[in-house]
């Protein structure tokens, strides 16, 4: 499949101070069909940044925007060649394409990993196109460390984490939501109502919760594997300009998402924080030039050490329900015991929560039990608890598990036995969770009795 980028415009329709970077571009089917498609970024703060940061760090913002908005253009159903992996051919105009296009191998390879498709990027020069100048404010200044900020429980912790232990210091929290999912934007504004009064003044967003908007517009995939990329670039623009660092706060057990089962490896294995992933953009803002440092503090922790570990967890308890962990919260349908839950416990963002909070007051609710999903093994959507409970269920040694960490390159990086041990320590706290919360012909299932 071919993806040629166009050239650039500028929309000023909502009025003169505010303007929309629109980046189209044409997809070209195996068949021949062409569709079009665009990347739209909301430019009215981050226009402040151009000129302010290097051109490299401005480029790698419109980069991120055009691969989430094909991610999201570019149905699989349609037009994968497996049943999952797409063969995308980018052609992709961009500001500062030399520096780009010497990186393309690794830009393609970091894709590739991330989505699960097979990713080949060549650059050349975008067309100039003319933003919002403003003139300088102290509005973004003095900014020690930009934190991504979902609206899910591992990145309240990240901010709980820093805003208790540095009063004195500002934290930038970076957010983007999709605005035709919905769901992410009432969680992360929900959350900051409650830092409005926690941590008045410690904090900075951007004024409107709409400020990033990356609108497909075919809107033909939900998947968006690449949707991390846009977190980390609209942290770098911020991160840049102060010369912070970036803080990924995600638990160790999600990020490594060590494969349930042998189907489960691979493209099929979603990476959006996963270590590789974070040790390839760590590598491309290196080759780029840029000085932003991006780590996750969290990555060999699970979720439940994260809770305990959490610098006011007391406050963290208090308002961990206006978090949201769920990937499948829409669907309600399958919701069997609560219709009304904000988790569907069934998918394992649902279960990794819920057993990190085993031993606290939960005050989550879930659309279902554990026992429930038990009953109903024959259905689809228990597909991912039957995965735990079989992964639970087997005897891995820790050869077992070095095999298939090496298969995902995890030995690549260093400190590759604590990957190890992550995954041992992840089995535990999954185990406790069936201990606490099962049936005894649950337990029994996974040997536990």
């Amino acid at each position: 499949m071919k993806i040629e980028v166009l050239d650039y415009k500028v929309s000023k329709k909502r009025g003169k101070k505010e303007c929309d970077l629109i980046i189209p571009f044409s997809i070209t089917s195996n068949s021949g069909q062409i569709e079009y498609s665009a990347a739209e970024i909301d430019m009215k703060m981050l226009s402040y940044f151009v000129g302010r940061i290097p051109v490299v760090a401005t480029s790698f913002l419109y980069l991120s925007a055009i691969i989430y908005a094909i991610d999201r253009s570019v149905s699989r159903d349609k037009h994968s060649i497996d049943g999952w992996s797409r063969e995308l051919d980018v052609v992709i105009k961009i500001p500062s394409h030399e520096a780009f296009d010497v990186q393309k191998e690794h830009i393609a390879k970091l894709l590739s990993y991330l989505t699960g498709d097979y990713w080949t990027v060549s650059f050349h020069e975008a067309s100039s196109v003319r933003l919002t100048k403003y003139k300088d404010c102290d509005y973004f200044d003095s900014i020690a460390q930009v934190n991504l900020f979902s609206g899910g429980l591992d990145s309240l912790i990240g901010a709980i984490d820093f805003m208790s232990q540095y009063p004195e210091k500002k934290l930038f929290l970076a957010s983007h939501y999709d605005s035709k999912m919905s769901g992410t934007r009432s969680d992360q504004e929900r959350l900051l109502q409650h830092f409005a009064s926690k941590y008045k003044g410690q904090y900075v967003v951007f004024p409107k919760r709409n400020s990033v908007r990356i609108v497909s517009h075919i809107s033909a995939e939900t998947t968006c594997r690449s949707r991390s990329l846009m977190f980390i670039a609209i942290a770098l623009q911020i991160a840049e300009y102060n010369k912070s660092k970036i803080i990924i706060p995600e638990n160790g057990s999600v990020s490594l998402n060590y494969p349930l089962s042998p189907s489960r490896r691979s493209s099929c294995s979603t990476r959006t924080t996963h270590p590789v992933i974070i040790h390839l953009v760590k590598k491309l803002f290196e080759n780029l030039g840029l000085s932003a440092e991006i780590e996750n503090p969290y990555e060999f922790m699970t979720k439940g050490e994260m809770v305990r570990d959490c610098k006011d967890r007391p406050y963290l308890l208090s308002i961990l329900s206006d978090s949201n962990s769920c990937g499948k919260r829409t669907r309600r349908q399958f919701f069997y015991d609560n219709k009304h839950a904000t988790h569907c416990g069934h998918c394992m963002p649902c279960m990794y929560r819920e057993a990190s909070l085993i031993g606290f007051d939960d005050s989550t609710s879930y659309g279902n039990e554990l026992d429930s999903l038990f009953r109903r093994k024959r259905l689809q959507l228990t597909d991912d608890f039957f995965a735990m409970l079989n992964f639970l269920k087997t005897d891995l040694t820790e050869e077992d598990i070095k095999r298939e960490l090496r298969i995902a390159k995890v030995n690549e990086l260093p400190d590759f036995e604590r990957y190890v041990d992550l995954v041992f320590k992840t089995r535990s706290e999954l185990k406790a969770l069936i201990v606490t919360k099962g049936s005894n012909e649950l337990k029994r299932y996974i040997g536990l009795l």
